[in-house]
């Protein structure tokens, strides 16, 4: 499965609808790279007012901004004429929206907890990366090696290597937290006929799928390409 694509002419997030046989609500993914333009997060705003609930990643703790400040910067950038995931209009539907995400205290005990030189090299690196944008950025820099699948490439295996405790931070244990709550909706009767978005960065996606459809059995019906921004 093909989560984010690229190509010579832009850069593609396929929305999967999965439904399970018998009983379940439906499950509506939408891999979200977080940032795009401006028709982008238009077309996932229409499709999310159509969900009966909507759990969305955020975690609200300083340590998380840090990491989330690099693609904030994006919309000063004019030339790039991007926005952020956080720009869209989410008034029609935002009392459907559930945070399914790790509480901001845990997330920043668990980042303190890293090895030091991970955090250090994550302080250095990712104010480096926002000046570069600035002084650098177009539109094939951001969409470099964004491409995801449900499997990874043996690129990223070998920096999962290397800072295999961050990733499971940012990843694993994040999707560990959404797992369970799927799992409770998944057998919580009244919401046996529901749509369900999950509203999460793309990397998320390989495990959702994965529990979706390898431990509780569902399929996907049906997957549509939305554009997120040209080249």
């Amino acid at each position: 499965m093909q989560f984010i694509e690229k190509n010579s002419f832009g850069v593609r997030s396929a929305i999967y609808y999965l439904n399970k046989r018998g009983t379940g609500p439906q499950f509506i993914l939408f891999p979200m790279i977080h940032v795009g333009d401006r028709n982008f997060f238009a077309e996932v705003s229409k499709r999310l007012a159509q969900c009966d609930l909507i759990l969305a990643e955020g975690v609200a703790s300083k340590r998380a901004t840090l990491i989330t400040r690099t693609y904030r910067i994006v919309r000063k950038i004019r030339r790039l004429d991007l926005i952020t995931q956080y720009e869209m209009d989410t008034s029609e539907f935002r009392h459907k929206i559930v945070n399914a995400d790790m509480k901001p205290e845990d997330f920043d005990r668990r980042y303190s907890a890293l090895p030091s030189l991970i955090r250090l090299q994550l302080l250095f690196l990712f104010p480096v990366f926002a000046v570069y944008l600035l002084l650098c950025g177009t539109r094939q820099v951001i969409a470099h090696e964004i491409a995801i699948e449900d499997l990874p490439s043996s690129e990223e295996v070998l920096q999962d290597a290397v800072h295999e405790d961050f990733d499971d931070l940012l990843v694993g244990q994040r999707d560990s937290i959404l797992i369970h709550r799927l799992q409770e909706l998944h057998d919580a009767g009244d919401f046996q006929t529901k749509k369900i978005a999950v509203l999460y960065g793309a990397m998320h996606m390989r495990n959702i799928t994965a529990f979706l459809i390898e431990e509780l059995g569902y399929q996907v019906i049906r997957a549509k390409w939305l554009t997120v921004f040209d080249m």
